[in-house]
């Protein structure tokens, strides 16, 4: 049933904004509007499965899903305006879509070197960890040489959350890139901006379980 009424919600934000965006004419105008549209709706399928999770019931899930369409609206809008300004630079679509392609590739780069880091980061303090617990006999010592490598774990955490916010946000803007370009070109001309985002949400699901991982090595560290 929940899957059902988000989904519902889901294409009701979406089919919404899509006949929205046909009758607007101007370019700039019209890549900001389907920002607001993908947002709206990743926003209203999120907010569903909050409300039934805090509410447990229809009403929650319905108003959940509102909210976070409305909360996603915004974001998305904001994804929009500034594809639309990134689209201004170029001279035709094609070249628009060849620099978005290319930004996602290096985004994809960079993740994958930064997951590789993390996982190292991660695995090296955890065996100074153990080393540490079965260093220190008194409890006094033990505590403050964990705190210490609490503060390491948090400010890996915080790094690890400004990442994972900030790959977000690109495939947020890439989707926007998307949904403009196959207006006008049909999705084949989107296919190597298709592989590109589902690699960066590859990216972004490895790096989400780091830092639920971080989380819970911090939480677990507290004295």
């Amino acid at each position: 049933m929940l899957k059902k009424i988000a989904l519902g919600m889901a294409i009701i934000f979406m089919c919404s904004f899509v006949f929205g965006c046909a009758g607007i004419k101007d370019d700039s105008a019209r890549t900001k509007a389907e920002g607001a549209g993908v947002g709206a709706t990743i926003g209203a399928i999120g907010g569903a499965i909050l409300g039934q999770l805090i509410g447990g019931d229809t009403g929650s899930t319905l108003a959940g899903a509102a909210i976070g369409g409305a909360i996603g609206g915004i974001g998305g809008y904001a994804y929009g305006n500034h594809v639309a300004a990134q689209k201004a630079k170029y001279a035709n679509q094609e070249d628009w879509l060849n620099a978005s392609i290319a930004e996602a590739r290096k985004k994809n780069s960079a993740l994958q070197t930064y997951n590789r880091k993390l996982r190292h980061q991660i695995a090296q303090v955890k065996k100074e960890i153990r080393k540490l617990k079965a260093k220190h006999s008194k409890q006094v010592s033990k505590n403050k040489a964990l705190l210490a490598k609490k503060h390491k774990v948090d400010s890996l955490l915080k790094e690890a959350k400004r990442q994972l916010a900030a790959a977000r946000e690109e495939i947020s803007a890439q989707n926007t890139v998307k949904a403009d370009v196959a207006k006008s070109k049909g999705s084949d001309f989107t296919n190597s901006l298709d592989s590109e985002i589902a690699t960066l949400k590859a990216h972004v699901k490895e790096l989400k379980k780091r830092t639920e991982e971080l989380a819970s090595m911090s939480a677990s560290m507290a004295v």
